[in-house]
């Protein structure tokens, strides 16, 4: 068995494939061999962690074509979607995530008046946007947003003296 091979099968019996150390886990490997193999090895630790390095490829970069971007009034994060329509059915799942926690704090089902201003700080402050990746600009820009119809069809809206959703749910 040459070196090689055995880093190969090393790397493979961790479920590691040429990629695992091709970026910045390159640094890494010596300390991993020593790490997964305290009693030695059938090759010098610095020989097979020059064996993987040699074999390792860093992945090439992909971006997705959209993201979703969620913000609330003190955090801002995205998800990576590979279509619109992924990018937004996880807009819509996020708005309905956002009422549901609210929801799950009112006794009985029927909110406050303070829960009902945290219901109306939510949809005045948090919001949810499509961007799409532009390749010659290297950055996303927005692409689409629920519409307010779309946004109203899942309950995100304020609540008033018209609209009170524990009454809705009261219905189902």
């Amino acid at each position: 068995m040459t070196v090689e091979s055995y880093a190969l099968k090393i790397l493979s019996d961790h479920g590691c494939d040429c990629y695992t150390y091709g970026g910045e886990d390159s640094k890494h490997v010596l300390e991993d061999l020593k790490e997964g193999y305290p009693d030695g090895m059938d090759f010098p630790y610095i020989d097979v962690a020059n064996a993987i390095l040699a074999i390792s490829r860093p992945k090439q970069i992909h971006k997705a074509p959209f993201r979703m971007v969620w913000d609330t009034d003190n955090c801002c994060d995205s998800i990576d979607c590979e279509s619109l329509e992924a990018a937004k059915c996880q807009a819509e799942d996020t708005l309905i995530e956002w009422q549901m926690e609210e929801i799950s704090k009112w006794a009985d089902g029927v909110p406050t008046e303070e829960q009902i201003d945290d219901w109306n700080y939510m949809i005045w402050n948090c919001g949810v946007e499509i961007y799409k990746y532009d390749p010659d600009t290297d950055e996303y820009v927005v692409a689409d947003r629920l519409s307010y119809e779309e946004e109203e069809q899942l309950g995100w809206r304020e609540i008033t003296e018209d609209y009170k959703p524990w009454e809705l749910m009261k219905g189902e």
